[in-house]
């Protein structure tokens, strides 16, 4: 599929963290971090409660500071800019749709703040509408929609102002099993039609496989590893990477001979060696 955007959207933003860090007080909650994601990837933040991972992608919204360390939006230091002008859209677990409007009014929200005209609201609104599936619900309200239809609902309020960075924070943790792997092609196909640059949070090591350009594992407050799917699932650098992603068998032992660095082919080990292996 063509990578296709919205007239007038903004060219999606490469994002470069630099010895970004924050600490609550005595708590670090994300230790001093180096991390880049490329114009146009999907990147997932993934890693077990308290790892660090929403606290990453809340100093890259704005919604809370840094301690340390700077933040560029394609070479521009954004470190201190407000929220509202960092061009991010945002998709949150709880959907937060306003219950008393229409699906439409939802959408338009914020279009309508930015003080956009009307004939520019509805076809932008019609657009967003299209893309996630829910033409002909315009006038229903969030309480006349299933779960997955409010999400979609979320994402179109989301898109419908061509943010140049879109930020999802756990979007589909409150759905069952199979309309979430529903929502995740639905997802991943909007990222490949919109061409943004698109940071997803999940605990969800098997959502974070499915869907990644590049997967950012995190642990303790810091970046355990960053890489494609393959390459956390078959060249793990860490005890801690190789238990969490994938599931396996871990045999005491020795290399005798083969890389030492991960696991490779020809790797030679003496019985009651360490290695990971994979079922």
């Amino acid at each position: 599929m063509h990578n296709t955007t919205l007239v007038g959207d903004p060219v999606p933003h490469a994002i470069a963290l630099n010895g970004i860090s924050k600490r609550y007080g005595p708590v670090t909650a994300l230790h001093p971090t180096d991390l880049s994601v490329e114009r146009g990837e999907f990147l997932t933040l993934l890693g077990p409660s308290g790892s660090g991972k929403t606290t990453l992608l809340n100093l890259i919204a704005g919604a809370t500071g840094p301690t340390t360390g700077t933040i560029l939006f394609d070479a521009s230091d954004i470190t201190r800019m407000p929220p509202r002008e960092r061009g991010i859209g945002m998709v949150f677990q709880n959907y937060a749709l306003m219950p008393h409007m229409s699906v439409f009014d939802n959408v338009a929200y914020p279009l309508r703040v930015r003080h956009q005209p009307a004939k520019a609201i509805r076809a932008k609104v019609t657009e967003a509408l299209e893309r996630v599936g829910l033409r002909g619900f315009e006038n229903r309200k969030p309480r006349q929609l299933s779960g997955g239809q409010q999400q979609r609902v979320g994402i179109a309020r989301c898109i419908v102002y061509s943010p140049a960075i879109i930020m999802m924070d756990e979007p589909l943790g409150a759905l069952d099993k199979n309309l979430r792997e529903q929502m995740q092609g639905e997802i991943k196909r909007l990222h490949k039609d919109l061409g943004t640059t698109l940071i997803y949070v999940t605990h969800d090591q098997e959502e974070a496989l499915n869907m990644s350009d590049r997967i950012c594992l995190m642990n303790m407050g810091q970046v355990a590893q960053l890489g494609t799917p393959d390459e956390l699932y078959f060249q793990p650098r860490s005890r801690f990477v190789a238990e969490f992603i994938g599931e396996s068998n871990l045999i005491a032992g020795r290399v005798i001979s083969g890389s030492r660095m991960g696991i490779s082919e020809g790797i030679s080990i003496e019985a009651g060696q360490v290695s990971q292996v994979r079922d």
